[in-house]
């Protein structure tokens, strides 16, 4: 049913195609975030809800 209803569409495929391209680049990015970020500042924040020291 779904193969139906693209295949009347004209140029669905461009769409698909720069869906998956906008999705795959946007995990791409978010993991070279990941592997480039400072590793001092992730830990700050992934320790800061149990951090009880307040800097007010």
């Amino acid at each position: 049913m779904f193969k139906q209803f693209i295949s009347r569409i004209p140029g669905a495929d461009v769409y698909m195609v720069g869906s998956f391209l906008t999705f795959f680049a946007f995990f791409i990015l978010v993991g070279l975030y990941l592997v480039f970020a400072d590793k001092r500042h992730l830990r700050q924040m992934s320790n800061l809800p149990l951090d009880e020291s307040t800097d007010d």
